[in-house]
């Protein structure tokens, strides 16, 4: 029987997510990885993040990303000087020091024209959201009054605020990330039926927190969950 999991911010820790994948979740060609955005910034390899998602679909492992705001804030950096300062203040040094552009020679927005493009076409390809059987999954949240909430983009990359969508919803749960939270809140949410919004933002990066610094994987399925503390 094939199976689907759903995966929390990654931020560049790719030691965890390669333990969890390989050790935990043991996806087998034809299941699902789902994983919620903000692959990259503030851990130590976003490059080999990006590099193991591509190596799953290379399995015949259905795994896919949703865009979340540290893909967007890399895609705006090159914009404009404010763009790429934004970047940076939330972590994105250490995305480029991972593709091995020098931060100190490049301050400005071309240094995020140096990242190659086929990593720049990845992160373009990226969905908003992904819709599977009961489930609704998104980096952040929903507009909870639009009356057409896929329209607000900015909702879904940037909200902290958890509110369900009835009428768009129609009853399957939300599942999201962006907003850490200590690992026994998300385990109350979980076994409670009645939780109908998710949120599977264990802080993984953020391992000197109390509660904090995990990396979860929930199966769409059966309910399991699989836990792996911070391993960078």
């Amino acid at each position: 029987m094939q199976c689907r999991w759903v995966i929390g911010d990654i931020h560049g820790c790719i030691n965890t997510f390669r333990h969890l994948v390989e050790q935990e979740i043991r996806p087998s060609p034809g299941d699902s990885v789902f994983l919620l955005g903000d692959l990259i910034d503030r851990g130590p390899d976003s490059k080999g993040v990006v590099d193991y998602v591509v190596s799953l679909q290379d399995q015949s492992i259905d795994a896919r990303t949703i865009r979340g705001n540290h893909e967007v804030m890399l895609l705006e950096a090159g914009l404009s000087e404010e763009q790429f300062a934004l970047w940076m203040r939330n972590g994105g040094y250490t995305t480029l020091e991972g593709f091995g552009i020098p931060v100190d020679s490049f301050t400005g927005p071309e240094a995020a024209g140096l990242i190659p493009p086929a990593y720049l076409e990845f992160f373009n390809g990226l969905p908003w959201y992904l819709e599977t059987e009961g489930f609704f999954l998104v980096h952040a949240g929903l507009n909870p009054i639009s009356k057409d909430p896929l329209a607000d983009t900015d909702a879904m990359i940037w909200s902290r605020h958890e509110s369900y969508h009835e009428e768009f919803l129609k009853g399957r749960k939300l599942v999201h990330g962006h907003t850490f939270l200590p690992l026994p809140q998300i385990l109350t949410r979980i076994a409670d039926p009645a939780f109908r919004i998710i949120n599977l933002d264990g802080g993984c990066v953020y391992r000197d927190y109390p509660g904090l610094g995990n990396l979860l994987a929930w199966n769409l399925d059966d309910g399991r969950v699989k836990i792996v503390p911070n391993r960078e």
